[in-house]
């Protein structure tokens, strides 16, 4: 990819793929986007809005082609279809939950118009809601827990079909590719200051 792009002579364009989803070597923060001039870069913001070490700098070019292309490269490799298989079971429990979660917000509906109807007491009311509510809390953490494949449908084992595709493609659906696959990258000190780029800087950790 990088070889394309040098003989192309394409710039990349003036947007970031990885906005939330890089972060510091040294702090943990999110790395935020910034512009100097005529360079896209991702860097670690320090002060009270955004709390980070201000010790973390990268250019963005080369760390958004070398995500796009592992992410690629990991559409098409056999883990990513038996991880897929797994996300549909995921995904036939998703359904399962919300249905209890509708019934049971009905049930927390239907005990608030029987206490304002005076059919029921407080106390009740309050004992049958907490039962009600410690179930609606543990579906919503298992519902948190499980990831759709909407973003991954149609493009597992597309790998190089999409590869060819890819500066074709809208930044957001290069994004919501790239954020299916990755959850976050680290992106580590520089060796050397000033030199070329280092891969060894980006420590990714995926979702699949």
């Amino acid at each position: 990819m990088f070889a394309a792009r040098t003989a192309s002579g394409r710039r990349a364009p003036r947007s970031y793929l990885l906005t939330g989803l890089l972060r510091c070597g040294k702090c943990g923060s999110n790395l935020y986007s910034s512009a100097r001039q005529l360079e896209r870069r991702y860097v670690c913001l320090s002060g009270p809005d955004h709390r980070g070490c201000g010790g973390i700098t990268v250019t963005a070019p080369p760390v958004e082609q070398l995500i796009a292309a592992a992410v690629l490269y990991r559409l098409d490799t056999p883990q990513m279809q038996d991880t897929l298989t797994g996300r549909r079971a995921d995904d036939a429990r998703h359904s399962e939950l919300l249905e209890q979660l509708n019934r049971d917000q009905a049930k927390m509906d239907e005990l608030a118009s029987m206490w304002a109807d005076d059919e029921i007491s407080r106390p009740e009311w309050k004992a049958a809601r907490e039962p009600l509510e410690h179930r609606i809390k543990s579906i919503d953490r298992q519902l948190s827990q499980i990831t759709g494949t909407t973003a991954l449908e149609g493009i597992v084992g597309h790998g190089a079909e999409l590869r060819t595709r890819w500066e074709e493609m809208n930044l957001q659906r290069q994004a919501a590719i790239v954020s299916a696959v990755l959850d976050h990258a680290v992106i580590a000190p520089a060796v050397k200051k000033g030199g070329k780029f280092d891969p060894n800087r980006i420590v990714p950790a995926w979702n699949l």
